[in-house]
């Protein structure tokens, strides 16, 4: 299709719409609980990770519980951010973090409290897909086998193997 073809539909289309436009206020999105199968890439530092699989839980205003699996489908990074904590998993390097939220968005210049990351994390809970971008640290989250209101779980188990780790 060429450019003339197109600008001409784009022209039509507008158009055709009603020159008044009706101003209907939109519904804020509710919801208790949401969990989601994830496909992301991620890049930090000048590294980039693509493909990366995941599972998202989350509870609104209580937590946000992602596994993240880069190799092969092998989980290498679990985490568990609450209103006052964030407790991560790398299973890769057998280490683990368990620290306060506001050092860690402090350490790793994310402003940001828990419910200001859902609110990221959900946007408007219609899009299969999110774009998040913090400093030198970005992701595009694609999210498929969506499921509201449906109770789940938070496991997080550290295996005295690991070692911790200290901002």
């Amino acid at each position: 299709m060429g450019i003339l073809t197109v600008a001409t539909l784009l022209l039509l289309v507008s158009a055709c719409t009603s020159k008044k436009k009706l101003v209907e206020p939109t519904p804020t999105f509710t919801y208790e609980w949401m969990s989601a199968k994830m496909t992301m890439d991620v890049s930090a530092h000048n590294a980039e990770f693509n493909n990366v699989t995941g599972v998202l839980r989350m509870r609104r205003d209580s937590t946000i519980w992602i596994s993240a699996a880069a190799m092969l489908g092998m989980e290498t990074v679990r985490v568990l951010i609450t209103q006052d904590s964030v407790v991560m998993i790398n299973r890769f390097d057998k280490t683990y973090l368990a620290e306060p939220l506001e050092k860690v968005a402090q350490k790793w210049n994310i402003p940001m409290t828990l419910q200001e990351g859902q609110q990221k994390l959900v946007g408007d809970g219609q899009a299969d897909h999110v774009e998040l971008r913090f400093g030198p640290y970005s992701a595009k989250i694609r999210y498929s086998d969506v499921k509201w209101d449906e109770p789940t779980t938070f496991p997080i188990k550290i295996s005295d193997k690991y070692e911790r780790l200290k901002l």
